[in-house]
């Protein structure tokens, strides 16, 4: 049996969008056993964007190292069942909007009473509590609220542009991961247990206190500024030979760019007073870029990065998806590995992002469809015979794939 770190411990999770589905996917590899509670009348809203819920990219993405327990969770007997499926469980974790896990009976006071010593995850846009804790929330309109999106971006774009990745999302689901652990080891050590409070506009806004700290001490509100530094030139990602390819290249300290000169060849304009000194090719930054880019045009993206790294500069070519998977670096640390769907076959995903000496990391198993393991758990887990899960089923209590 491999050493996984979270062997032995269970969680529930009440769970849609993409923090709580990515934390449960991540306990799922370091080899808890996840269980999904979901209905046909209330999916995960990533079921929706498609035909099929079982064969949704994001969803199988997110949802990847757990199992389904499809549930319906309007009938007192559903819950029971969740109810009992929590009290052997260590870990409850929801991010429905605020409100809605209470009215079902399972927020953590209701759940408490069921598990005293439960580690219990909370996670919405905003918070449990305050003016907003209602408010419906999506990973783009938090990266706005947080003040990231007014940052992200080029200072000539009529408005701000941003990504769509919700970034406040994968965070928070990664910080989340660290707090319950930190939590099972402060019940380990004290036999108590914790509510854990996650607000993603809070998790983003906590990646830009520098930013913060301007507006307090130099009363100066920071703008976009595209992909150029304050203390860095240059800082760019500059045009390269081919169609749209291009290299990022940051220079910090003196020696980097005189590490910089030489990897050009140390052309005239290198030795000029405007660009001798970090403020001075500060000053001269849109003449910096264009001199740069005269050289890089001549040049494919990998190499500029290759002569830039080996002199000491970072610089990294932006590649797409298919140059990525291709990457040797991505390819030597296995980030991406290949996972059979029952529905949607064999699909390329994200491995975990870390290793741990001395343990292991689970083999990544298939998002479940929905009810996909509601007989296994209530057998397992639950000890219904076939009959009374039958029964269940024909109640509509139960629901399987």
């Amino acid at each position: 049996m491999p050493n996984v770190p979270l062997q032995g411990i269970r969680a529930v999770t009440f769970c849609t969008g993409g923090v709580i589905p990515d934390f449960g996917k991540i306990l799922g590899e370091l080899g808890a056993d996840v269980i999904k509670i979901e209905s046909k009348e209330n999916m995960d809203f990533v079921r929706t964007i498609g035909p099929d819920p079982n064969n949704i990219a994001g969803f199988n993405e997110g949802n990847r190292n757990k199992r389904s327990f499809g549930v319906n969770l309007k009938a007192e007997r559903g819950k029971e069942l969740v109810r009992e499926l929590i009290k052997m469980s260590d870990i409850v974790a929801e991010n429905f909007r605020g409100g809605a896990v209470q009215s079902l009976g399972f927020g953590y006071e209701d759940v408490k009473k069921i598990k005293p010593d439960v580690i219990y995850v909370s996670s919405q846009g905003f918070g449990s509590h305050g003016p907003y804790s209602d408010y419906q929330a999506y990973g783009p309109m938090l990266a706005a609220a947080s003040g990231v999106l007014y940052l992200w971006g080029h200072p000539d774009e009529e408005y701000p542009v941003g990504a769509n990745v919700p970034f406040p999302d994968h965070i928070a689901s990664k910080q989340a991961v660290f707090a319950a652990i930190s939590a099972l080891d402060y019940r380990r050590r004290t036999g108590k247990g914790q509510f854990i409070d996650i607000s993603q506009v809070e998790v983003a806004a906590a990646t830009i206190g520098d930013y913060y700290l301007d507006y307090v001490i130099n009363d100066r509100v920071p703008g976009a500024i595209g992909n150029r530094h304050n203390y860095a030139a240059p800082h760019n990602a500059y045009r390269c030979k081919g169609n749209d390819e291009w290299c990022a290249i940051c220079v910090f300290t003196g020696e980097e760019w005189e590490s910089f000169c030489r990897v050009l060849g140390n052309p005239a304009w290198t030795e000029d007073a405007k660009f001798s000194t970090l403020p001075a090719r500060l000053a001269n930054v849109d003449e910096l870029d264009r001199l740069i880019t005269e050289w890089t045009l001549e040049r494919e993206p990998g190499e500029v990065m290759k002569l830039m790294q080996v002199a000491g500069v970072a610089a990294g070519m932006l590649q797409r998806a298919y140059q990525s998977l291709s990457d040797p670096q991505l390819v030597h640390l296995n980030a991406v590995v290949e996972v059979e769907h029952p529905v949607s076959g064999k699909r390329l995903y994200s491995s975990s992002p870390f290793r741990m000496s001395g343990a292991s990391i689970m083999p990544s198993t298939p998002a479940p469809l929905l009810g996909q393991h509601t007989e296994e758990v209530c057998r397992e887990l639950l000890k219904l015979s076939s009959k009374e899960i039958e029964d269940l089923k024909q109640a509509n209590i139960l629901e399987t794939a």
